[in-house]
């Protein structure tokens, strides 16, 4: 590096890049403590710049004292400037360049403002495959603007993860299932998505945590439910049996109308899938670019239909919260049991869990059940949806008992154990911590750990869960013992 660096300008540029490598290490490490190998190249990044800028102090004052010799007309001489203006590498977009846009502001508000400005930007460039763009950009647009923390995290996921040099580089480390190869700009780029745990963050454009599509298993429970996405590790919530409203004289002492709060939190759990690859598929970047975002969110969207139905909501030690599921997570005390035969008698049952919820949920209650459960209930009504159903030949009627209906495939079809819900779901949440990583494996070995398979694979990760916030606002039908 010496003998390359010689002049005055080749020491600023040399500055420029240990400010922006350094910049880059704060904001992979922000929060944590260095690994011993990446504080070795802190260490010596700050030791190479110190020993740079001090020469650069020394050769800029003594090309100000000559100049001031030359013009004898001065009679000040220019303060020696220990570090050059910000230097940005040559070639980058300044919108994806995060460390310019730290120099760049004068403090942490100003700098998170930026953020934000640049991560839109990266927004309205973003195409996404398979998926409506617009639909898109609004869906990552709100989560910036609704989610994202004080430092921004969300938005430097977006910017770090939607530049173009790191999706060419995580396509090539994709397809060859290693970073061999890549050069240095597309290394340091794939290095600045590195997950601490291991792995590389998913380009936005194709993260199921950041992006959602509409299509996946029957399973509504995402339109229908409170969803809060966090970029933290932790929702922590507020809920309540209500405030007391009374009313009073124009004069007069207020009552007291404070409620009993509860403060439920949820810790998002670990999802994880493994797909596996032949070495001799032929696939381009394009191709297996769109085929990846289907089979993530395929693969999350069938693990959500089981897990937010019948999941156990434990705590994993160190790992977070396991689903609540809205079937198994309700308590006892909110079934309603049938007679033991699946009769005309089960609507008398479906009336009670109308009649028992408080007219609080009722206003926005709908039912949840398989499709099959629907259909044997459709046989109860002769008179052809006047007393029971709603637009009876839409298929799927929309409404029951003037209510409206939503079809969990992955719910008991049979009228057997718990197999209908009725509530108000907006007292049931999904928290999703956005972001999707993945790790390369290479080779893939048989069962006796010996031998490779000839294939390769991806094992790709993410955090979410769910819970029952308020059980009063849900009755479930459950089948009793046969009479």
């Amino acid at each position: 590096m010496a003998e390359e660096i010689r002049s005055l300008e080749d020491r600023e540029a040399r500055i420029g890049e240990i400010d922006q490598r350094l910049a880059e290490l704060d904001e992979q490490y922000a929060d944590e403590l260095m690994p011993d190998n990446v504080r070795d190249e802190w260490n010596s990044l700050n030791s190479e710049r110190d020993e740079h800028a001090a020469t650069v102090a020394e050769l800029r004052a003594r090309r100000e004292r000559l100049g001031s010799l030359a013009s004898r007309g001065r009679s000040t001489e220019r303060a020696a400037t220990d570090t050059p203006a910000f230097v940005r590498q040559r070639g980058t977009d300044e919108i994806y360049d995060i460390p310019a846009a730290r120099f760049a502001s004068g403090s942490d508000e100003e700098f998170r403002d930026r953020l934000h400005d640049n991560a839109r930007r990266v927004i309205e460039r973003s195409a996404f495959p398979g998926q409506r763009r617009e639909h898109c950009q609004e869906r990552a647009t709100e989560l910036l603007d609704t989610v994202d923390d004080s430092r921004g995290a969300l938005a430097r996921r977006i910017i770090t993860t939607g530049s173009p040099v790191y999706e060419r580089a995580f396509g090539k480390a994709v397809l060859a299932r290693s970073t061999n190869g890549l050069s240095h700009d597309e290394q340091r780029a794939l290095s600045l998505g590195s997950d601490p745990d291991g792995g590389y963050a998913v380009p936005y454009q194709l993260d199921p945590t950041v992006i959602l599509t509409d299509g996946g298993s029957t399973n509504p429970l995402r339109q229908i439910s409170r969803v809060e996405p966090i970029v933290g590790k932790e929702w922590q919530g507020l809920t309540s049996d209500g405030v007391i409203a009374t009313r009073t004289p124009e004069v007069g002492e207020a009552t007291d109308g404070a409620p009993t709060f509860d403060q439920p939190t949820v810790r998002p759990s670990a999802v994880h899938v493994f797909v596996p690859f032949s070495m001799d598929v032929d696939y381009d970047w394009p191709r297996l670019r769109n085929e990846l975002s289907r089979m993530f969110q395929r693969a999350k969207d069938n693990e959500e239909a089981t897990s937010f139905i019948s999941g156990d909501g434990q705590r994993i030690a160190g790992g977070g919260d396991k689903p609540q599921g809205i079937v198994a997570g309700l308590p006892s005390e909110s079934e309603v049991l049938d007679g033991g035969a699946f009769t005309s008698e089960v609507l008398d049952d479906m009336e009670a869990g109308d009649n028992g919820l408080d007219p609080d949920w009722r206003a926005n209650a709908r039912w949840l059940g398989n499709k099959s459960i629907y259909n044997l209930i459709r046989h109860f009504d002769t008179a052809g949806g006047a007393d029971l159903w709603t637009r009876i030949g839409d298929g799927l009627p929309p409404r029951l008992l003037d209510y409206p209906v939503a079809e969990a495939s992955r719910m008991s079809g049979r009228p057997t154990g718990r197999y209908l819900v009725f509530g108000d779901f907006g007292e049931y949440l999904i928290v999703d911590r956005v972001g999707m990583s993945v790790e390369l494996v290479p080779h893939i070995f048989g069962s006796a750990r010996r031998m490779p398979t000839g294939q390769r694979g991806i094992y790709a990760r993410w955090r979410n869960s769910s819970k029952i916030l308020v059980p009063e606002a849900f009755r479930v039908l459950k089948a009793g013992p046969a009479s």
